[in-house]
């Protein structure tokens, strides 16, 4: 059961649960995710970069998360993992090829992605995709 509301809201609901059994509560302020109209944005500029740049729009996506130095990790994964791995997170880079005991490996950065951000963390990304449109001569203002 998750509850969400002031203190007074939650005791109350607290209360109406079997005294007879153990629970385990947490209680947290809840952050506040990113909009839509954010994200809308963000993927305007991100396909009008790659369009300028001649690049896909997850590479540039990938290149943002890494100029806002977004939550990442490096993964050692089988060549034939790498689908795979575009399923489990947003964004994926490639970094290089290696052997291991006779078997190629890649090894990946990967990234949570925006859809995890604070809307302060997607603000600034989006400052930031806003800045390398300006430097790259790219309009923003209509959209």
């Amino acid at each position: 059961m998750k509850i969400v509301g002031n203190i007074r809201d939650i005791v109350s609901k607290i209360m109406q649960l079997d005294m007879t059994k153990l629970y385990l509560v947490e209680i947290k302020e809840p952050k506040s995710k990113r909009s839509l109209q954010q994200n809308k944005l963000l993927w305007e500029l991100i396909h009008k970069i790659a369009k300028n740049q001649n690049q896909d729009d997850m590479e540039v996506y990938c290149t943002l998360l890494e100029r806002a130095d977004a939550l990442s990790d490096y993964i050692i994964t089988a060549t034939e993992m790498e689908d795979a791995l575009r399923k489990t997170f947003r964004g994926v880079k490639f970094i290089r090829k290696q052997i291991i005991n006779d078997k190629e490996f890649n090894t990946y950065k990967v990234y949570l992605g925006s859809s995890k951000m604070t809307t302060k963390e997607m603000t600034e990304l989006l400052d930031m995709t806003i800045q390398l449109c300006s430097e790259l001569g790219i309009p923003t203002l209509e959209i």
